[in-house]
């Protein structure tokens, strides 16, 4: 493949405006460097609210986004050898990674969880010359970030959520299994039916899970939700009311309420609503926050309730190794390609982002194929 000096890149230049597209210049692939050839490039909420600027972190602008990214590699830095586990890498390979992550820092080497990388470079945050953001014909991948290769029998479509719902959701229950375990035959609610929500239901059900019931909107994605596992459905779009929300839910689970309470929504409100769903000593999980939005909460719920109260965002390398291993060995179980709701061209970026901000999409990707 013969490889351009310039890529072209969808760049965001000022909060709350359209996106541009314009050319960057290729880095050169030194060292354990990889350049890929973009595939599939999904969006997700937290790209909505960098691109509102709402999202709890700011970054330098402009900057390229674009971080759940799944693409071929068309030139590998000589020292680059293996994926992390082991796996020997070769020019047409497709891969996925991690953000990177310094490897010395408190979090890194005494915490072992570097996902909280207190020296962390984000793709999908960083400037243009960096080259590290998927809405890109073209991405430059660090010489010190991992990366996984995808099996060879998971189409792009089924994999571009790992990098960043499914992984995410992965993390997540981690924590959760080592703290207060999900039982043989518990109730979950999932609260939201997005990417995060929906790969929840799906992570719930494959652990043991009784019953998942899935609070969100619209139908379309409730529908999704029942065909990876979920057992009920309530349409928010439908039922408007929070206490009859809660009355279903209370009818579902024998008027106790579910021993495990996902947040997935990213609506602040929502985190009191779950508690009303939740079983006394229940645990509530918390994945969906992305917006440091203030809302009144009274801590005695806490203790009526005798909850565990879990937060967890974002993940490692490992996450994206075992969703992606899960999708081996189950994509014929569940239609995992159905995540990816409508493909749309580079060019058309500003029309996919108003389509996931107005959640027309389940998700949406920039195909670069």
């Amino acid at each position: 493949m013969q490889i351009p000096k310039t890529s072209k890149a969808a760049v965001l230049t000022e909060y709350a405006k359209p996106l541009e597209i314009i050319d960057v210049p290729i880095p050169e692939v030194t060292g354990k460097a990889v350049l890929v050839k973009v595939h599939l490039a999904g969006l997700c909420g937290t790209d909505i609210h960098q691109a509102d600027g709402t999202l709890g972190l700011k970054f330098p602008l402009p900057n390229i986004q674009g971080h759940e990214t799944i693409a071929e590699i068309v030139k590998l830095g000589p020292d680059r050898k293996t994926d992390v586990a082991g796996e020997e890498l070769h020019v047409g390979d497709r891969i996925m990674w991690a953000h990177d992550f310094c490897g010395e820092c408190y979090f890194c080497a005494v915490k072992r969880q570097p996902f909280m990388c207190s020296n962390n470079k984000g793709y999908g945050f960083s400037t243009p010359d960096k080259l590290m953001g998927g809405f890109s014909e073209y991405e430059f991948v660090l010489p010190t970030t991992q990366v996984v290769k995808v099996p060879e029998n998971v189409t792009d479509e089924e994999a571009v959520g790992v990098g960043c719902a499914f992984r995410t959701v992965v993390n997540a229950f981690e924590k959760l299994q080592k703290q207060t375990p999900i039982g043989l035959g518990d109730s979950v609610v999932i609260q939201g039916a997005g990417p995060i929500g929906l790969y929840s239901a799906l992570t719930a059900k494959a652990m043991g899970a009784g019953q998942v019931i899935v609070v969100g909107a619209p139908a379309g994605r409730l529908e999704l939700a029942k065909q990876w596992g979920a057992s009920a459905v309530i349409n928010i779009d439908e039922v408007k009311d929070s206490a009859a929300r809660q009355k279903m839910v209370m009818d579902l689970t024998e008027g106790r309420g579910a021993e495990l309470v996902v947040e997935c929504s990213g609506y602040p409100p929502a985190f009191n609503e779950g508690f009303g769903l939740m079983i006394k000593g229940g645990t509530y999980l918390i994945i969906g926050q992305t917006m440091p939005a203030k809302i009144e909460f009274s801590p005695y719920v806490l203790l009526g309730k005798n909850a565990t109260v879990i937060g967890s965002g974002s993940a490692d390398i490992i996450h994206f190794y075992k969703a992606l291993k899960f999708l081996k060995h189950n994509r014929t179980k569940y239609p995992m390609d159905l995540i990816v709701s409508k493909h749309y061209k580079l060019e058309d970026i500003n029309e996919a982002l108003a389509s996931m901000k107005k959640g027309t999409d389940i998700k949406a990707v920039i195909d670069m194929r």
